[in-house]
């Protein structure tokens, strides 16, 4: 195992920008080819199930419209964009499976391309963001700006959590329908429908120590209006760094391997 083969690896795939991010945007024209609303389908499904679950789930939560609505809309986009991109990266080598065998690409690149195709849809989406928080709430701050390295953050996280999961649901084909149920499960184990107020204290454990709370929130309280806690933002870059600890090693060891399992 060579690590120095891995850092090679990350060094070509994130000095050929113009690699993944084509190959991302082509992705989403191809998905919506002789579509006329294109990627705007899901933004526009997304914000009417926004607007319907608001309305309901801030009537059971007895909650103000104007305060629950944007909560819920800046959750359940960012929620989209990290479910997205873990159920695709189970797949991340097996989808790409001809080209792995034919080119020789280093493997992050294929992960890239997911994530940038996904963050392609996630900024189609913030325009329920943009209309949300511009009619309801507080309005917009300046520091809603800080959601930009809160996003940064999440994005290096998702990455390194999309290169384990890669490697391990293409060496064990049963790995991918357990995660894409896990991940189900933990939308509500996440305040995206509830908030962290109404959670009991002797069950605080569930947002304190779920990482995708801290995650969305470092993006979410700036959007709101307010600064994210430092154990939010702890919370994150000590994720990040783990799951980069974990992925370097795998993808040393691996990368010569991946090309067998397909």
């Amino acid at each position: 195992m060579h690590i120095s083969h891995a850092f090679c690896d990350l060094k070509k795939s994130l000095k050929a920008p113009h690699l993944w991010l084509t190959l991302g945007w082509y992705d989403i024209k191809q998905r919506y080819r002789r579509s006329i609303l294109g990627p705007f389908w899901l933004t526009l499904s997304t914000g009417v199930s926004v607007g319907t679950l608001s309305f309901l789930w801030s009537k059971l939560f007895k909650t103000n419209l104007d305060e629950y609505l944007p909560f819920f809309a800046v959750g359940s986009v960012v929620w989209a964009y990290i479910a997205g991109q873990v159920n695709e990266a189970c797949s991340g080598f097996t989808q790409f499976g001809h080209i792995i065998k034919q080119v020789n690409l280093p493997l992050p690149s294929y992960l890239l391309r997911l994530l940038m195709r996904h963050l392609i849809i996630l900024m189609h989406n913030f325009v329920i963001v943009l209309i949300v928080i511009s009619f309801f709430g507080a309005g917009w701050k300046p520091i809603g700006l800080l959601a930009l390295p809160g996003l940064l953050v999440m994005s290096i996280a998702l990455f390194f959590v999309s290169l384990i999961l890669a490697i391990i649901c293409t060496r064990f084909r049963d790995m991918p329908p357990i995660i894409q149920n896990l991940t189900t499960v933990l939308f509500y184990f996440t305040p995206i429908l509830w908030q962290t107020r109404y959670l009991p204290d002797r069950y605080s454990w569930v947002k304190d120590y779920n990482p995708l709370t801290h995650l969305i929130e470092i993006i979410r309280a700036p959007l709101l209006g307010s600064f994210p806690s430092k154990y939010s933002w702890l919370a994150a870059l000590l994720v990040t760094l783990i799951s980069a600890l974990i992925a370097i090693p795998m993808l040393a060891r691996y990368r010569n391997k991946v090309a067998y399992w397909l």
